[in-house]
């Protein structure tokens, strides 16, 4: 992924577009890979340094973070809006349609990964779209509770017998939970969320 670690966020504190756009895309790349690789060598304990060189362990591994990256795009545009709803619009459709553009436009600033060449990102979108009519009718959740969308889809896509997938679902829910509260701090550091919230609803509202 394009600067998987977010190392060129900016230092200081900013309200544009291009820089939120910018925060959410590393902050998604810098979550999914660092929850993946964290339950994997947990997982995989001694046999870690051997697993990791075997090639079809490494192409599921990426497979893994590229959907985790995808998710956790969303659960970070989920969180942001949960925080900032006072200063967006009133009315849920407005803000849904904003923050489908805003998810969209996060998704086209990455590279496509390997092995979604053929069918880009339409049916992440299109999920995005379903979870927006959902959430934007109902009161804002908290991060821990948002994020649970990325530890899932990390899960299903974990190159992990099913069955210890299933008895590492708490442990790996609570893992991203922290990583995206963590998360969440950095990116009010970075970005001013209530400047940056007028500047989304303006779009929302010019969409209408």
């Amino acid at each position: 992924m394009l600067d998987l670690i977010g190392s060129i966020l900016p230092r200081r504190q900013r309200s544009d577009w291009d820089s939120a756009v910018e925060a959410i895309r590393a902050g998604a790349a810098f979550l999914a890979q660092g929850a993946s690789y964290s339950y994997l060598r947990a997982r995989s304990l001694l046999a870690g340094p051997r697993l990791f060189q075997d090639e079809g362990f490494g192409m599921a591994l990426k497979i893994c973070k590229w959907e985790g990256f995808a998710v956790a795009a969303q659960d970070l545009i989920l969180m942001i809006e949960a925080e900032v709803r006072p200063h967006l619009p009133a009315d849920p459709k407005l803000r849904a349609a904003g923050l489908a553009e805003l998810y969209r436009t996060v998704l086209a600033a990455e590279e496509m990964p390997e092995h979604r060449a053929e069918r880009g990102w339409d049916d992440v979108i299109e999920e995005f779209d379903r979870r927006l009519e959902v959430y934007m009718d109902k009161p804002p959740l908290k991060p821990d509770a948002i994020s649970i969308a990325t530890a899932l889809r990390l899960l299903d896509h974990a190159p992990i017998d099913s069955a210890v997938r299933e008895a590492d679902k708490m442990m790996v829910v609570n893992n991203v939970a922290f990583r995206f509260i963590d998360y969440q701090a950095t990116l009010r550091k970075r970005i001013d969320l209530v400047a940056f919230a007028r500047q989304l609803s303006d779009r929302m509202v010019a969409v209408s």
